[in-house]
């Protein structure tokens, strides 16, 4: 179901959506500012804590990388993120000539990206039942800008864990994280107004513990991985521009919205 004009969204399931000045995710600062992070990519049979994308990268007869595929990813973001970051690393991949009867050959590398995230629970933490953000409940309140960390041009975020209750309401609010206290702040009083459609377990409501991630980004952009990807059990998250800036990139990902039963 759409969401409410004034959102937009960051999920596996879809997130939260506001208009474009307000809130965003920048892939831009995805692909700039994460290349020592993704330099030091482990294999996705890791068991350290965050998400796995696996590609069949092909090669041509000089060991240089033509074109990737998915093999399997742990991304569950809108716009597929930690997948086009993978996608980019592969691109420049440049492996030794693989010979065949003594002539150099095209041939086909299984590549795993591991991405560290701190505290993720792995893949089957977010099989739960899901909650989802209650649009006819109004619009969420949006976090609000702390205008000391826009005046020092100081992007950040936090990490957020909910307790959301059989009714929706949201019970309980932990900070798991945070780059600044002021956007743990901003975020916390948001994130406790926020009236969601309860998650279900055989038909029946029940209170449910999730995370996401808040990134705020005081000049259009940049904002780091680590405040915009949560650790499962994870809902999602989104990034918020501020107003007087223009966004950068195109809008990613956001938290799960639908209407309640009738």
């Amino acid at each position: 179901m759409d969401l409410p004009s004034d959102l937009r969204a960051v999920s596996a399931v879809g997130l939260i959506s506001m208009n474009i000045r307000h809130l965003t995710l920048s892939c831009v600062a995805l692909f700039s500012g994460f290349c020592q992070q993704l330099a030091a990519a482990a294999p996705a049979a890791s068991t350290k804590p965050g998400y796995d994308v696996v590609l069949d990268v092909s090669f041509n007869e000089a060991g240089v990388a033509e074109d990737a595929k998915i093999f399997s990813s742990d991304d569950f973001s809108g716009e597929m993120l930690l997948n086009q970051i993978a996608m980019q690393k592969a691109a420049e991949l440049k492996l030794p000539p693989k010979l065949k009867d003594g002539k150099p050959v095209k041939f086909t590398a299984r590549v795993p990206y591991h991405f560290p995230i701190e505290g993720d629970e792995g893949p089957e933490a977010n099989n739960a039942p899901k909650p989802a953000l209650n649009s006819e409940a109004g619009t969420p309140l949006r976090p609000q800008f702390p205008e000391n960390l826009l005046a020092k041009h100081q992007n950040g975020g936090a990490i957020l864990e909910l307790m959301i209750g059989s009714f929706g309401n949201v019970e309980s609010v932990k900070v798991l994280r945070a780059s600044h206290q002021e956007y743990a702040d901003s975020a916390v009083a948001a994130v406790k107004t926020w009236i969601f459609v309860p998650a279900k377990k055989d038909g029946v409501n029940v209170e449910s513990r999730w995370r996401i991630a808040i990134g705020f980004s005081a000049d259009g952009g940049n904002v780091d991985l680590q405040w915009r990807i949560a650790p499962r059990p994870s809902l999602g998250g989104y990034t918020v521009v501020h107003p007087n800036l223009p966004a950068a990139g195109t809008p990613g990902f956001a938290l799960p919205t639908q209407a309640p039963a009738k």
